[in-house]
């Protein structure tokens, strides 16, 4: 019985190893944000160089507007392997557009607070969206982006990401461009 026990260890240390860890690292080139409304949303975010290597996005994100099924967001994901904006082509990754509510029940959930949780005070959801989401500014801190809940392996290139949120007296728009090299360990 004991041997059985120390080989569940054994597999169990081994296997935390094997686990689907990202393969990619990403650099914050730039972001931008145009709102057709800043009373009703108004995102002003900027990248941030501390040190020699590290980069992140920080900012606020003002949001005045009742979430219901009118607010709709979508994203578009595109790619370069030079960054000249020429060159850049859509990729599959992208979220296609749905209602504000749907987005917070899944990518919200699953990949932006496990990315973006630790550095803002964006609203966190256990289970599903529970009504209403705030108004106020959120606050982002130093964000920068670990991979949780995206792909594993990304070709290295740059990256450039297109989200839109609309509603029927505004609508916000954000673009952040991400270079995307291979970690090797």
């Amino acid at each position: 019985m004991f041997s059985y026990f120390i080989l569940l260890l054994i597999i169990s240390a081994l296997s935390d190893d094997c686990a689907a860890k990202t393969r990619w690292e990403c650099e914050p080139q730039s972001v931008s944000a145009f709102s057709t409304n800043e009373s009703l949303m108004k995102f002003d975010l900027r990248t941030q160089r501390v040190g020699r290597t590290d980069f992140f996005f920080s900012g606020t994100a003002f949001w005045n507007i009742d979430l219901d099924e009118s607010v709709m967001i979508e994203l578009e994901l595109y790619r370069s392997t030079t960054g000249a904006e020429s060159d850049y082509k859509l990729t599959p990754m992208s979220i296609p557009r749905q209602t504000f509510i749907e987005y917070i029940d899944t990518y919200y959930k699953d990949m932006v607070i496990k990315n973006l949780g630790e550095c803002s005070d964006l609203p966190r959801y256990e289970d599903k969206y529970v009504p209403p989401w705030p108004k106020k500014t959120f606050t982002l801190t130093r964000c920068s982006v670990n991979g949780v809940g995206m792909p594993e392996v990304l070709l290295a290139g740059f990256y450039k990401i297109k989200a839109n949120v609309s509603h029927p007296a505004v609508i916000q728009h954000v673009e952040a461009i991400i270079k995307v090299t291979t970690k090797m360990f």
